[in-house]
């Protein structure tokens, strides 16, 4: 299906405008637009927005109290998610996606909306019969059993099993401690040496670490919680996640010494032993396409994957939906 499909653009000046930053005082308006949807995903999570939308990367308008979420990185034109309108209200979804596309196709950018969620996709393909779609599969966040990340029974995870043996047999002195905000020096300092020898440029570890700084210096008003594997009196490995519904944990950074053999192991078991009571799935977020990330999501075996998909009005290329 082609351009025709969308609905004639006028003279006037696009309806979307006003685009501002993720602040953390904007957390109870933003949740007020997503916690009623009850989603599992990564994405709407407030502080997944602000600490990884840091210094524009992430922007927000409400518009005819619709929220409006756009992105904008290095690496791809500026893009949309779906609109998200009030759950329960009486929508067009067929105007919001328009409103969507006509700023895009005044900026002359692809017409994409990225990262479209369950029950969304179900809702667009309702508004636009015939729109272009296709899976986000780098974008799909995996999903966990709570009890097998705790537990790890079973003959598939009998490799972390020996892993977690080995760093007992190590270290049987270690602790586990929440994290609070005196301890944050130290976890930067896990960060900086968790970065050397990676294959990341310096422009991707200043973003992260600025994201990992704004966790850690914002985990109650965030509200996020936090875990840290300390050995000899030092952080050697720390997680911070957050309750995004009843029954689902969000993981949303997990760090540790690469050199010591199960730390990332332990640090993911305990952190679900102790942070996660009561839930019973884990979402790990997605593995951004990285081939090594792809590989140690994936040996943990995920229940499920949280699907995610690009759409657009026309037929789209392998480089439009490229994310690299």
């Amino acid at each position: 299906m082609g351009l025709q499909c969308m609905s004639p653009i006028t003279e006037n000046k696009t309806v979307l405008s006003d685009f501002k930053n993720f602040e953390i005082k904007d957390k109870p308006l933003i949740d007020s637009f997503t916690k009623p949807w009850k989603l599992d995903c990564s994405d709407l999570s407030f502080a997944n927005m602000f600490i990884w939308g840091a210094d524009g990367k992430f922007q927000y308008t409400i518009y005819e109290d619709v929220l409006y979420i756009k992105l904008n990185f290095q690496t791809v034109p500026e893009f949309f998610w779906p609109p998200i309108p009030r759950y329960g209200s009486d929508f067009d979804y067929k105007k919001l996606m328009d409103n969507v596309y006509d700023y895009l196709r005044r900026k002359n950018l692809p017409l994409m909306i990225r990262n479209i969620w369950e029950p969304f996709k179900e809702i667009i393909e309702k508004a636009y019969p015939g729109i272009y779609m296709e899976p986000a599969d780098i974008s799909w966040d995996y999903v966990y059993l709570r009890e097998k990340l705790a537990t790890l029974k079973g003959k598939k995870l009998h490799g972390k099993r020996n892993h977690i043996n080995r760093f007992l047999e190590n270290y049987p002195d270690y602790e586990y401690r929440k994290l609070n905000s005196s301890m944050y020096e130290e976890c930067i300092s896990v960060y900086d040496e968790w970065k050397e020898g990676k294959d990341l440029s310096e422009v991707e570890f200043a973003n992260e670490r600025k994201s990992v700084a704004l966790a850690l210096q914002n985990m109650e008003a965030l509200g996020l919680t936090g875990g840290a594997i300390v050995i000899d009196g030092k952080i050697k490995a720390f997680s911070i996640g957050e309750r995004i519904r009843e029954d689902v944990q969000l993981i949303h950074i997990e760090k540790a010494d690469a050199e010591i053999n199960g730390l990332f192991a332990i640090i993911n078991q305990q952190y679900v032993l102790h942070e996660c009571e009561g839930v019973t799935y884990i979402n790990r977020e997605e593995d951004m396409g990285v081939e090594g990330m792809r590989k140690a999501k994936r040996s943990y075996y995920p229940e499920y994957m949280v699907k995610k998909y690009f759409a657009s009005p026309e037929k789209l290329t392998k480089e439009e939906m490229s994310e690299d």
